[in-house]
């Protein structure tokens, strides 16, 4: 299961798990949530995508459009795949999944990103670089009632 073990969601988890889980289940070290909070599966396939697309027609005028429609869906994709394929309803790790894939398609520099006036590479590296390092000391929002 890919769900971030907090104490907020610690019965929701639980609950859906299967197997012999009991109560006493640990919440998630700042490693596993970070390799929980990173949307590996989507950013590996983001980048064949527009690789292969680049390769192909990226001397075309009309290729940038074309990028921003290959970033659109691989963030909404991001958040579908998570939600359906991986069973995360926690919004939080949701939002902040498909947040990392948006700040790694900038740290990667792909055209739709470096377009845009306020563009800095060493910006988008330093944010990947705080994404990286601090994603993983949410913990999410907490229940109040």
């Amino acid at each position: 299961m890919r769900l971030v073990v907090t104490k907020r969601n610690r019965d929701t988890v639980l609950s859906r798990a299967k197997g012999g889980l009991g109560p006493d289940v640990p919440n998630d070290s700042y490693r596993e949530r970070l390799i929980k909070y990173v949307p590996v599966e989507t950013i590996a396939l983001f980048i064949v995508v527009y690789g292969i697309t680049y390769y192909l027609s990226g001397t075309e005028s009309w290729y940038p459009i074309m990028a921003r429609w290959i970033l659109i869906l691989g963030f909404v994709g991001t958040v579908l795949y998570l939600w359906k394929v991986e069973g995360i309803s926690d919004m939080v790790q949701l939002g902040i999944s498909a947040i990392g894939f948006l700040i790694w398609a900038c740290a990667l520099g792909v055209i739709t990103v470096t377009a845009l006036p306020f563009y800095n590479a060493i910006v988008a590296g330093l944010l990947l670089f705080a994404y990286v390092f601090l994603a993983p000391l949410i913990e999410g929002v907490p229940e109040v009632w």
